[in-house]
């Protein structure tokens, strides 16, 4: 699965219910931080994405760095090189600590043909990782970063995902993906990860298009 479509999670097979939550713990909070400082100011761009998440104090790190991470990506460049995409994928990884815990980012870009090859899709990607995380995290603070609620949250086996849609703080953002799979659960095979992921998607505007700063 190609990470500029998204983590599904099989969403057509979940039951529409959600966990509930106490207030946002501490690491809660640190990481919709970090979310909002790394992914949202250069959000319409791949190389400004890739300055915000240097600025935010994140070091860029091979793939190889972990080997769950290697595999994600591995996973996204076969989901990319499906023919009927038509799709170039190209993404920079990188690695820092979020309230004492190991994190990974990944930023890419996406060049699909859609309709026109003249005039392809451009996607940049933001997405943050902790693999190792055991409990989701509480999706308030994310909401909070969004200006936004959430459309769905769906759960199955153990797995959430919260999903809001394109809020308008943001022009040109696409769905919005928190998602929690704990290790063993039979969603895994299916995203591939275990712990939480969180996916952020822009479409890029066209050479000399006007974005507003916002729709609201």
């Amino acid at each position: 699965m190609a990470h500029w479509r998204g983590y599904l999670l099989g969403l057509a097979a979940l039951c529409a219910a959600g966990p509930a939550y106490a207030a946002p713990s501490t690491y809660d909070e640190a990481f919709a931080k970090s979310f909002a400082e790394t992914c949202i100011p250069g959000r319409l761009g791949y190389g400004t994405t890739q300055a915000a998440a240097v600025e935010a104090g994140w070091a860029e790190v091979p793939r190889s760095d972990d080997a769950r991470l290697d595999a994600l990506m591995a996973a996204s460049e076969r989901g990319a090189a499906d023919p009927e995409l038509k799709a170039t994928f190209v993404f920079k990884t990188y690695a820092r600590d979020i309230d004492g815990q190991r994190h990974y980012l990944v930023v890419s870009s996406t060049t699909a043909v859609v309709t026109d090859p003249a005039d392809p899709w451009i996607v940049t990607g933001c997405y943050l990782y902790n693999f190792d995380a055991t409990v989701p995290v509480d999706p308030a603070p994310i909401s909070a970063v969004l200006e936004g609620e959430i459309s769905r949250t769906e759960e199955r086996d153990g797995a959430v995902s919260h999903v809001w849609g394109p809020t308008c703080p943001y022009p040109r953002t696409l769905d919005t993906y928190l998602n929690f799979v704990p290790v063993g659960s039979t969603v895994a095979p299916d995203v591939p990860f275990a712990g939480v992921g969180l996916s952020f998607t822009t479409s890029e505007p066209d050479p000399g298009e006007t974005v507003p700063e916002s729709y609201c």
